[in-house]
């Protein structure tokens, strides 16, 4: 019986040996191989409807890690959807008339967005951007989206963690502000409250509060 020399087949034997490896890594749905789920369309639909792209990614990719979001209800917060959202195990961090800010999982989202009652659903971010929101502004957020009136500026003082540079004023730029003013650590913005959950994905903020 003979054996093969580890040099013959020019590596042949390894060939096969990586092609299963990355079949593994497939199956498993391990990061490695960038494994997205692929959904029905009928629930692609759902998400572009009544969803945004960050809410679509956020399915997705999966996973257990919860966000704040931005939903808009055809009733009274408080007074309609309390009860389906305590039923449904999913927390409300503030409300206001028909909008309220939710803490969702990604496998929450299309249960939620399936409900009548349910206008639309905008992916926020992590909660604890929450934090960085003065309490005023998070109401003037709120009572917007109640409005439908997301899309209109508001002035922003943004306060950093030091003298902000060109590159925050792109970072603002891209989120939909223009600044009006320019003061040590400070800048003033103006650009649509829908805007402010991008804004805020800029780590050298430490607080964002109506401008007087």
């Amino acid at each position: 019986m003979s054996v093969s020399s580890p040099r013959s087949g020019r590596g042949g034997g390894r060939f096969p040996a990586l092609l299963l490896l990355a079949a593994a890594l497939l199956a498993t749905g391990c990061p490695a191989a960038g494994k997205r789920a692929s959904l029905p369309a009928a629930d692609e639909e759902l998400l572009e409807a009544k969803g945004d792209g960050r809410l679509l990614d956020a399915v997705r990719e999966g996973g257990k890690e919860r966000f704040a979001a931005i939903a808009v209800f055809r009733r009274d917060v408080f007074l309609g959807q309390s009860a389906m959202l305590e039923q449904a195990a999913i927390p409300i961090l503030a409300e206001f008339g028909k909008a309220a800010i939710l803490l969702l999982s990604p496998n929450q989202i299309l249960s939620l967005l399936r409900d009548p009652s349910v206008r639309r659903v905008t992916r926020f971010g992590p909660q604890g951007l929450l934090a960085r929101l003065e309490p005023s502004l998070e109401l003037e957020l709120l009572s917007r989206y109640d409005a439908g009136k997301e899309g209109q500026d508001v002035s922003i003082l943004a306060r950093f963690r030091d003298v902000p540079g060109e590159k925050e004023e792109r970072e603002a730029a891209s989120a939909g502000f223009k600044v009006v003013f320019r003061g040590g650590p400070n800048l003033v913005v103006s650009g649509p409250v829908s805007g402010v959950p991008r804004l805020l994905e800029s780590d050298r903020i430490i607080y964002l509060e109506k401008a007087p």
